[in-house]
């Protein structure tokens, strides 16, 4: 389980109620597994769970009436929720082991950092609430999010500078002059207030005159940046709005993600370097320039750790999962894990 899906399944709990709190099959199930010294909390486990069912469900028709009965890679969800809980809880004790294996630790800023974002989502996105209903505890939140940062330490202390395995320099900076693109941009939304036509119509010729006028300026040689700036108090019409520092106007366009539809981002990275270009799309029309995404070392280094993610994190999680398979010396608490179970979590 990646940590951007843990943290995007936080968004599905704030919806969630649950009778996991109130049902009890006797026995003490308030852990879930040991390990050595490491005991893990029954409210870990049901923070796997929930991020499971985010995972297996998010796809789903909304209105299924029994999201757990759907089929899901040939199991049912509720099967698929088990194991994907059952496999984030293994890889949770594995990344316990290696970090403490691997010598590494928390500073009391990292935990400090740790608890105010726990914090965050504890109150900001109200979790405390459901998340308690569950039983799942602050605590209990905390270590998940914890284990997280842990994984983070250990991927860095493996794939990143001075690590045991870095990823060579030469590599991280063809993948960034690769997938990246450093442009100046007048984005012109074609979005009319009424969805007809003859709106749209209109809309895209107000659209194309403003970017018109802006490229005659731009292959004028005027600067693009001062060009940026004022179009934006123009599409603003905000005359006093504040001009940004000069070399804080880039936009930096990721290939392989990015929020402009494909053929905007495909017009992008053809597009010759210091060539004012046109790109269209279905909802915009967009002016740039492009220009050298490596003349700039800083801009390199701001996005190191972004490269070395997408060059091995793939790995790093196939690594983790081989970890968590390999397990040995654990004791798993049979009656939480049959009293905390998919079909106890309810959807409001």
């Amino acid at each position: 389980m990646t940590t951007v899906k843990k943290i995007a399944a936080l968004g599905l709990a704030v919806l969630m109620t649950a009778s996991l709190a109130a049902c009890s099959m006797g026995g003490d199930t308030k852990w879930a597994a040991k390990a050595g010294d490491l005991t893990v909390p029954a409210g870990v486990y049901i923070n796997e769970l929930i991020t499971a069912y985010s995972d297996a469900t998010v796809d789903l028709p909304s209105d299924v009436k029994d999201p757990l009965k759907e089929q899901v890679d040939g199991v049912t969800v509720s099967q698929k929720v088990t194991e994907e809980a059952k496999k984030g809880l293994d890889e949770y004790i594995a990344i316990e082991q290696k970090f403490g294996e691997m010598g590494l630790a928390m500073s009391e800023l990292d935990r400090a950092s740790v608890e105010q974002t726990a914090e965050q989502y504890w109150t900001g996105f109200r979790l405390e609430e459901t998340y308690t209903a569950n039983g799942v505890s602050r605590e209990s939140f905390i270590l998940a999010q914890e284990n997280m940062v842990k994984k983070s330490m250990i991927f860095n202390a493996i794939y990143g500078e001075g690590g045991t395995d870095p990823v060579p320099e030469e590599e991280l900076k063809t993948k960034f002059s690769t997938d990246y693109a450093k442009i100046l941009l007048i984005p012109v939304s074609i979005n009319p207030a009424e969805d007809t036509d003859e709106a749209k119509a209109k809309a895209k010729e107000q659209a194309s005159e403003l970017i018109n006028k802006y490229l005659e300026r731009a292959k004028a040689g005027e600067d693009m940046e001062t060009l940026v700036y004022e179009a934006r108090k123009e599409l603003s019409g905000n005359q006093d709005l504040e001009k940004p520092e000069a070399g804080t106007s880039f936009t930096f366009v990721n290939r392989e993600n990015s929020s402009y539809s494909q053929e905007v981002v495909d017009t992008i990275f053809a597009a010759p370097i210091g060539e004012p270009t046109v790109a269209e799309s279905e909802d915009g029309m967009y002016l740039f320039v492009r220009y050298d995404v490596m003349e700039n070392e800083s801009d390199f280094a701001q996005r190191r750790a972004a490269l070395v993610s997408a060059l091995r994190g793939d790995a790093f999680d196939e690594q983790v999962s081989q970890w968590a398979d390999s397990l040995t010396g654990v004791t798993y608490n049979d009656a939480a894990l049959k009293r905390y179970t998919p079909e106890k979590l309810k959807v409001g």
